[in-house]
């Protein structure tokens, strides 16, 4: 199965919310109540989606990871830091990235966030951030893996259970060379 890594389009609007849900519930199974995770809805990942395309942002990138029969397996989001989200201290922000267990390391997270990353060093942003759950120890690696540096932690009820998540921050440098190795257009074999 070989993996292309595109801008997303408003006809993955369907696929970006079955990733979402299913991305959640594989995610985050060890760390939400099931009742949690059962009570997600495509539907609603779908109108919040369909919103990203209503009110467009250039600055902003929306990548989906599309397999060879059209598939949606993962997709990221990242932009100019949202209202509330200034705890992170950056400028811009990673909003989510999601991939199917099936997927996953296989170097297509990588592949996305270097795209997102890529495009927000070319629209000037300095530092980049996210928030991940703390004890989601596997993603926390994959960011350190990629230079993201820990730093704050915020409790909130996430769907009737309090979590604790930590900040990561990366800080992309000017001039930094992301061309080649950011954003490969050949698919993953």
């Amino acid at each position: 199965m070989s993996i292309l890594i595109r801008d997303a389009v408003e006809g993955d609007v369907e696929g970006i919310a079955r990733v979402h849900v299913q991305g959640w519930r594989e995610s985050y199974r060890d760390f939400l109540r099931p009742e949690a995770l059962a009570g997600l809805s495509v539907e609603e990942r779908m109108q919040m989606w369909q919103g990203a395309f209503a009110q467009p942002d250039p600055r902003a990138k929306l990548l989906v990871a599309q397999t060879d029969d059209g598939g949606i397996v993962g997709f990221v989001r990242g932009g100019p830091i949202r209202e509330g989200a200034e705890q992170l201290g950056t400028e811009a922000e990673i909003f989510a990235i999601y991939l199917l267990d099936k997927v996953k390391r296989r170097g297509i997270g990588l592949r996305l966030m270097r795209g997102v990353l890529d495009h927000l060093g070319r629209h000037g942003f300095r530092s980049v951030g996210l928030w991940v759950l703390k004890d989601n120890l596997s993603a926390r690696r994959f960011y350190e893996a990629l230079g993201g540096q820990s730093g704050a932690e915020q409790s909130f009820d996430l769907r009737g259970q309090m979590v604790v998540e930590v900040a990561y921050r990366f800080d992309l440098t000017p001039g930094m060379d992301r061309a080649a190795p950011m954003m490969d257009p050949r698919p993953l074999r």
